[in-house]
């Protein structure tokens, strides 16, 4: 088959049924013109789930696929199943290419459509319904996400995901995010309805007219008073979306801090970053020593070492002798403005060309971390109180329930405010005390003059 017809290389089949394409040319589907939430969503155990579905993947032939047998390509390429599955899956006629079943031994040529329907098991979400804060005239929703929610189709979400939820059960069509939060962080999102709307926020976003404010628990008493933190940030590593304070090759960041309020070894901080770096407050809180207190990645011995990222520290890289970060220590800004915390010294600095040993060993910690917990969540499946759980259709563990506090982490998008307007969000259960405190650190802008 030439490149040049096109094709759907991505589609879902929700609320219908894939019939077995083996000994037929095309796997016919029956899908209903417009989704209703039943079809989809269904709640169980105090969590949002979606019904198991099947996902069309396709793809022309690789380059380096070309003359190598279909099972080869899958067990080779795709390494994230076992060779049984594909085995399974090229005998059951979910494996095709050029719309036609396939046998083990069938060579991939030039040109090829390779196909695969696979079924889709989505991780379950929270039951929390997303807010409509408020949708204007000229087509500006805002919303209040809950934690645990993906904003866009990634990964193993589709359906459980901000644009999938709007789209099926509040009706909207036509979405254009503008910010975006991780899954796990809650709150305040805006979203286009047309693309009028959503190239104006943006701009205002890129031309720093938007001011974004946050809340988040962290672990100990936070400093009083207002606490900046400018250390430049990088991306390390953008598959395992781990971030970290680097001096030579950071992108300057800046991040302002405000205590509410310490209890029982937490406190709740107020949050402004002026920057809009990947995980900036993480980042930051890390870097100052009071990490988000239920953050997985940023409040972790095992990716970071010990000192968990304080005052830059990496992971000293292997058979190096354990030498401690120093802490921090204020530094007066050359405007005379608030104090900026600077690192005395940071253990493993990165070089220039990014091949210090103590970034490629925060890198493999982080790594080996993420294998563990997919093994665990392996056996969990596999060896559960009532025995192995097993889908039926296709024969994969049925993976473990987050627990409540995988679900998310105590950071929350509370207002955004922009030229001529302001949105905001209730506090989270967890901040609620602060309710009557965030009125005397809040952004409020200057009167027009």
């Amino acid at each position: 088959m030439g490149r040049g017809k096109k094709h759907k290389l991505s589609e879902s089949f929700v609320g219908g049924n894939v019939v077995n394409p083996r000994g037929s040319k095309n796997a016919k589907t029956q899908e209903p013109a417009a989704l209703q939430a039943a079809d989809v969503y269904f709640e169980e155990g105090g969590l949002q789930r979606v019904h198991p579905y099947y996902h069309r993947f396709a793809t022309h032939a690789k380059g380096r696929w070309v003359g190598r047998t279909i099972f080869d390509v899958f067990t080779q390429e795709f390494r994230d199943r076992p060779k049984e599955y594909y085995a399974k899956s090229i005998e059951k006629g979910v494996i095709e290419i050029n719309n036609q079943t396939v046998a083990k031994d069938t060579v991939v040529r030039n040109g090829d459509l390779v196909t695969h329907f696979i079924h889709r098991h989505e991780p379950p979400i929270t039951t929390e319904d997303i807010g409509i804060v408020r949708e204007t005239e000229d087509g500006l929703l805002a919303i209040n996400k809950p934690g645990s929610i993906p904003v866009h189709p990634t990964g193993r979400y589709n359906y459980n995901t901000v644009t999938k939820l709007l789209e099926v059960k509040h009706g909207y069509r036509a979405l254009f995010p503008i910010n975006r939060l991780d899954r796990l962080t809650s709150g305040l999102m805006l979203v286009g309805l047309n693309p009028t709307v959503a190239r104006r926020l943006e701009r205002e976003l890129i031309e720093h007219r938007i001011q974004k404010e946050y809340v988040c628990k962290v672990q100990g008493e936070f400093p009083a008073g207002k606490v900046v933190c400018n250390q430049p940030i990088r991306v390390v590593a953008h598959k395992l979306a781990l971030n970290c304070v680097d001096f030579s090759e950071g992108k300057p960041s800046l991040t302002e801090f405000e205590r509410l309020y310490s209890e029982d070894g937490f406190s709740i901080v107020y949050c402004r970053p002026k920057t809009g770096r990947t995980h900036q407050i993480r980042v930051h809180l890390q870097f100052l020593g009071f990490p988000i207190a239920n953050d997985p990645l940023y409040n972790n011995v095992e990716v970071w070492g010990d000192a968990k990222g304080k005052a830059g520290a990496l992971p000293q890289a292997l058979a190096e002798p354990a030498e401690p970060a120093e802490l921090v220590e204020p530094a007066e800004p050359a405007d005379g403005g608030e104090p900026i915390v600077r690192p005395a010294k940071m253990v493993g600095a990165c070089d220039g060309d990014r091949k210090n040993d103590s970034w490629k060993t925060l890198i493999r910690r982080m790594e080996d971390w993420k294998d563990r917990q997919d093994a665990i969540e392996h056996v969990n499946a596999c060896v559960g109180d009532s025995g192995p759980g097993v889908c039926e259709k296709c024969s994969n563990p049925v993976l473990p329930d987050p627990l409540p506090h995988e679900l998310c982490i105590w950071l929350h998008a509370w207002r955004y405010s922009g030229p001529d307007w302001s949105f905001e969000t209730e506090l989270p259960e967890w901040a609620r005390k602060a309710a009557g405190l965030i009125d005397r650190v809040k952004y409020n802008p200057e009167p027009a003059v």
